[in-house]
């Protein structure tokens, strides 16, 4: 435990660019700190919170530390940073007449905080993806593209994800984003019907996740001969709610193999039995919503948001609920309602804000 604490104390001094001896200085005390604590008989969670979080520990530290020549340079250019904005921005708006979209270089910033301080690349480009969705979104937004210019916002779940989890589960965690990507623009072609058939790409990428290669083989199946039916009929015939029960396979095939819970195969009692059944039933009404009001009202270009009540539901009764996990859902749920209903997407896309705004909330 007192080699964990010196080494996250070390790394945080390392990543502000401290002076070599003052580093070792420090540890040299903090050691000699944790070991008197430990002599009088204080447990390893007692001295960490005597002492303080690392991170903390570190930044208290900051003023009083001797900092290289190059972190130096940085802080005095970031700075700098405002004033140069505040000049180019009134230089574009005199000059050119483009106080709009000339704002956009107070972006600059905290842009150029993060390039200057982030160490890893993978850290630097999830911190920026906010400020390059806004950006991509405002220019086009010029050409009149406000829709479908919005997807840009997704390349800030989209970058966490693949750049922060291993290949194997950024497939799975992207999914349902690149999903609502080309569900919308299979929409603006006219295809909102059967185009929310990419929505089937969830559970199909997540069927391949599992060491059964059988019965992999027998779902993706059932899906591509369930998607087959349901277009066969639906284009024959002109009956799509018949047609969608041939989404009805896998699910039996799941329910036969254990994969799919029904009711009576939940435990008894207690969270993980309430859990389950609020999912079940979010997942349940979902599809049937989204597929009934599509067929009678033709809703299927904006009832699509439905399933995103299934990853906010699931965190939510996960007993580890936190508003940063769902707000990138919610958000995309509040700026297409704005936009679709309201026209409102030149100002809609400030509720992405709310994504990085709840993280720093959060902690």
């Amino acid at each position: 435990m007192k080699q964990a604490y010196l080494k996250r104390l070390e790394s945080k001094l390392h990543e502000f660019e401290a002076d070599r001896l003052d580093i070792r200085d420090i540890l040299i005390d903090y050691e000699q700190l944790y070991d008197d604590a430990l002599n009088k008989g204080m447990s390893d969670d007692e001295v960490y919170e005597l002492l303080g979080n690392p991170d903390d520990v570190a930044y208290e530290l900051l003023e009083t530390l001797k900092l290289k020549r190059p972190a130096q340079i940085k802080n005095k250019f970031v700075a700098l940073m405002p004033f140069v904005a505040v000049i180019s921005y009134m230089l574009l708006g005199l000059l050119g007449n483009l106080w709009n979209p000339g704002w956009l270089v107070f972006l600059l910033i905290p842009m150029s905080a993060i390039i200057l301080h982030k160490k890893r690349v993978r850290h630097m480009l999830t911190a920026l993806a906010p400020f390059i969705a806004v950006i991509a979104f405002i220019i086009l937004g010029e050409f009149d593209l406000w829709h479908p210019g919005w997807l840009v916002f997704l390349i800030i779940p989209l970058s966490a994800i693949i750049l922060n989890t291993t290949r194997k589960d950024s497939v799975m965690a992207a999914t349902p984003f690149l999903a609502v990507i080309a569900f919308v623009v299979l929409g603006l072609y006219g295809y909102w019907n059967p185009g929310w058939l990419v929505f089937m790409l969830i559970p199909m990428v997540g069927i391949l996740y599992k060491k059964n290669r059988t019965q992999i083989i027998v779902y993706e199946s059932l899906f591509v001969i369930a998607i087959a039916t349901y277009l066969f009929v639906g284009y024959t015939y002109g009956e799509w709610f018949y047609a969608g029960l041939a989404f009805l396979l896998p699910m039996v095939y799941g329910i036969l193999i254990g994969d799919v819970l029904i009711i009576g195969d939940l435990p008894e009692e207690g969270p993980e039995r309430r859990r389950a059944i609020i999912i079940l039933m979010t997942v349940f009404l979902a599809i049937v919503i989204f597929i009934v009001t599509g067929i009678l009202y033709d809703t299927w270009s904006y009832m699509w948001q439905i399933f995103l009540m299934i990853p906010i539901v699931s965190i939510i009764v996960s007993g580890h609920f936190r508003f940063t996990a769902i707000a990138p859902f919610v958000a995309t749920i509040l700026f297409f309602t704005l936009g679709y209903f309201f026209g409102a997407w030149t100002w809609a896309w400030l509720v992405f804000l709310l994504i990085p705004m709840t993280a720093i909330i959060e902690g």
